[in-house]
């Protein structure tokens, strides 16, 4: 890699604007359509806001549940999709900011 830092500096910002989509096009997963219209039922009368997250998997699975039990599982299934995207993407967003530093350094020094 020392000899080639141009590469290096094209790997970097190729995983840095790879992490940015995908930190930007993320977001906490969608819920299905039954369970999302059964919510949109159940908020109708709390406002528009309240009714605009029943599109989130975790909101819900909260407020159509049944038990406590299946509604803890849903809801941290939700989160652990949603973890899982964000680390994905912060830890590119990270490689590829060191590579482009790095490769920045690396070309420097080589003048």
């Amino acid at each position: 890699m020392k000899k080639n830092p141009i590469l290096v500096i094209v790997l970097g910002l190729v995983l840095l604007v790879a992490g940015v989509v995908l930190q930007a096009t993320g977001g906490p997963p969608k819920a299905d359509a039954a369970q999302a219209q059964q919510c949109r039922d159940k908020m109708k009368d709390s406002g528009a806001d309240m009714v605009a997250r029943c599109d989130q998997a975790a909101f819900a699975a909260q407020m159509t549940a049944t038990d406590a039990d299946s509604a803890a599982r849903a809801i941290s299934a939700a989160n652990s999709a949603e973890i899982g995207g964000n680390a994905l993407a912060m830890g590119l967003i990270g490689l590829g900011l060191a590579m482009l530093v790095g490769g920045i350094v690396l070309s420097r020094q080589r003048r």
